[in-house]
């Protein structure tokens, strides 16, 4: 009766907490730290144990394995002897949790549910466990092993377990999820006094499983321990199309490794296992559209020295990087130290290629390339630094623009980018300039780009010399031979030569030469001389068949000197200033005409004359703006043998001739008030003579 009492008791309130005590002090012998949350007797099950901890005794706070529910086998013997308490657990339908070492992101849970095994105590101490099985993250397990708990080694401290790989990949495995069920055979024989001599093996097969968004249809895996060291024997994945294969072997002992990847997938799918940041960026920016062909192999040997070396070559189809379209990318690697070498490098694209080779620092980000291209620049644009857009966005090239470029830079310093390069294109235009041809010797340093060997060839002729932009700056310095029109080619130098041009229309003969400096932040600091020849030029209505002059820009001041002209049948000659300060242009001429063609003259004002005869004279004129009634000026005229009495300069004394036809006239006179006045106008007209000792004034026509 007293027995069927206690056993009653021992199944309601289950084993008293000094017998749970004595039975976990003697598991300490064995070199296992175990803490029950309690123990009772099943009259079907035998002795059941929940919440069960196990350590090794050195370390009894660093929970090896844990498990909810278990049923122990005692070893009534070694109870008396106060040896080993028990012979076996057994694991029915129960939890079994493993956590593992901490590494940087703290510890791992190893978790299996539906758990079945029995967990064997031999008389040396060592734990096995037989057949162990269950679900872990939809992966069936299969567990067999032995474990040699330590007596007398020093546990490791805290943060240096040799097992903290393992952390890692069961943090990733406890985020895998399956539609079909793989499995997953584990076997180990690990003593924790020496655990570097310990050897484990494991085998994964399965179908349909995923991990962060990467979807695989089929994985083998093949990992083994053995003598310190990791070898990854086989590990296969099937995904996106193609296949992944990780093979080598990592010696945490020695520290040294040999570690081989080879991939025909698409690497976006592995985008989800970098750092936020650069998954996000891969996901916006990069497109692959054929799976590239990827080797890689890391190495840290005696042979390698003390840092690793990598290499490998990638082989990539069509992608798109930015809205960029390629073709495919080639290229080689090696990386030993801080310095990462590029070698047959190839880029194809529908527009040309790119062949080459460089280098990278990894420590201080610097970089040097050379390469010969025929891609086209501005389909590169999305992918150039600022400093880059701003020198290739006004281009455009029919044809795309063959270039030999030696590349220096800084990947954190976008002003330490340069480059010396030799470049040559086709049909191309630059700032809305178009070119039939061009090439140069280029220099760029410090956002500064130096242009030599420059030719430019339009159709009406070319221009050549040199020109230094700064981008930093904007300033451009140049020196250049011209026998192209000036106003098709002035926009090159910018918006503001452009519109400093634009008064002036050039024939299609034009040879000229221009040398200074425009700032476009600073206007005052702008300072150019050039030296103008050319056919057919004119300005406002007036047309010269050949004319020629010195022109200067300087202190906001636009200057044309010594200027020569066919005019009309006779000869122009004077000078100019136009005082660009401010929004209100103020010019001055000073400009003297021998015997030009009075009839042609009138014809380009008013695009009708009824005159004929030759003028001789000179005048000064200044004015401001487009307002002909800010004209103030004076000067002499001549108008001989012709017949000049509707020439618009007698104004109503038209009238009062009549038709009696002035044969010559001559005047000294002033405009002022949108007038000119003379007073002492002479005309002949056959044999009388009229002339005029008071003012006479005439208002200026329309057409002035």
């Amino acid at each position: 009766m007293l027995a069927l009492v206690g056993l009653a008791y021992l199944h309601v309130s289950g084993f008293p907490s000094f017998l749970i005590r004595i039975l976990e002090d003697q598991m300490v012998r064995t070199g296992l730290a175990v803490r029950f949350g309690e123990i009772r007797l099943d009259l079907f099950r035998g002795i059941v144990a929940r919440e069960t901890r196990l350590a090794d005794a050195r370390d009894p706070n660093h929970t090896l394995v844990q498990v909810d529910e278990l049923v122990l086998v005692p070893n009534w013997h070694g109870l008396t002897r106060r040896e080993r308490p028990l012979k076996a657990l057994r694991i029915t339908n129960a939890t079994v949790a493993v956590p593992t070492p901490p590494d940087e992101k703290g510890a791992s849970m190893f978790t299996a549910r539906d758990a079945y095994a029995t967990v064997l105590f031999r008389e040396d101490g060592a734990v096995v466990v037989d057949r162990l099985s269950g679900l872990y993250c939809g992966i069936q397990l299969y567990v067999t092993g032995v474990l040699k708990p330590a007596r007398t080694a020093t546990p490791p401290a805290p943060g240096q377990s040799p097992f903290r790989f393992v952390t890692k990949v069961v943090r990733e495995l406890n985020q895998v999820r399956v539609s079909a069920l793989p499995q997953l055979d584990l076997s180990f024989d690990i003593d924790l006094a020496r655990p570097l001599e310990g050897t484990a093996r494991v085998r994964l097969r399965g179908q349909g499983m995923e991990l962060r968004g990467a979807k695989v249809d089929e994985a083998r895996i093949v990992v083994t321990m053995k003598d310190g060291a990791v070898e990854f024997e086989q590990f296969d994945l099937a995904l996106y199309r193609g296949t992944v294969r990780f093979r080598g072997k990592y010696d945490i002992a020695r520290g040294a490794f040999d570690l081989e990847v080879t991939s025909s997938t698409d690497p976006t799918a592995f985008a989800a296992f970098a750092p936020p940041e650069i998954s996000q960026t891969i996901a916006r920016e990069l497109q692959v559209h054929d799976n590239p062909r990827i080797q890689v192999r890391y190495v840290l040997s005696p042979e390698t020295g003390p840092l690793p070396q990598l290499q490998g070559s990638v082989m990539a189809g069509a992608f798109t990087l930015r809205g960029v379209d390629f073709l495919r990318v080639d290229f080689e690697f090696a990386n030993h130290g801080p310095d990462l070498a590029i070698t047959n490098a190839l880029i194809v694209m529908r527009e040309g290629r790119l062949t080459g080779h460089g280098q990278f620092n990894i420590e201080s980000t610097d970089f040097s390339y050379e390469l010969e291209s025929t891609l086209d620049p501005p389909k590169l644009l999305p992918l150039m630094s600022p400093a880059m857009k701003r020198i290739v966005e006004p281009s455009w090239f029919g044809t795309s623009p063959h270039v030999v470029a030696q590349i220096t830079g800084d990947f954190v310093d976008p002003d330490a980018f340069g480059y010396d390069a030799v470049v040559q294109a086709g049909e191309c235009s630059y700032r809305g300039v178009k070119l039939t041809r061009a090439s140069a010797t280029l220099k760029l340093r410090q956002s500064q780009l130096e242009t030599r060997d420059l030719r430019l060839v339009r159709p009406e002729g070319e221009a050549t010399g040199s020109i230094t932009a700064n981008f930093n700056e904007n300033w451009v310095d140049f020196d250049i031979a011209c026998t192209a029109n000036p106003n098709e080619m002035a926009p090159i130098l910018g918006p503001r030569a452009a519109t400093m041009m634009r008064s002036y229309r050039f024939g299609t003969r034009t040879d000229g030469n221009a040398k200074g400096r425009v700032d476009f932040d600073t206007p005052a600091d702008t300072a150019w001389t050039a030296h103008v020849t050319g056919e057919k030029f004119s300005y406002w209505k007036f047309t010269a068949d050949r004319a020629e002059a010195n022109l200067v820009f300087t202190n906001n001041t636009f200057r044309i000197e010594d200027f020569k002209a066919d005019f009309y049948d006779g000869q122009l000659t004077g000078n100019a200033q136009f005082d660009l300060l401010g929004t209100n242009t103020t010019y001055r001429f000073n400009l003297a005409v021998q015997r030009s063609d009075v009839n042609k003259m009138l014809t380009d004002i008013s695009g009708k004359a009824n005159a004929t005869g030759f003028l001789t004279g000179q005048m000064e004129l200044t004015g401001a703006g487009d307002d002909a009634h800010n004209l103030v000026g004076s000067g002499s005229l001549v108008l001989a043998d012709g017949v000049l009495w509707e020439a618009p300069i007698f104004g109503l004394l038209s009238q009062i001739l009549g038709n009696t036809k002035a044969t010559s006239a001559k005047a000294d006179f002033k405009i002022r008030d949108y007038a000119w006045r003379s007073d002492n106008l002479t005309v002949d007209r056959k044999s009388t003579r009229l002339n005029s000792s008071h003012s006479s004034v005439s208002r200026m026509p329309s057409s002035a």
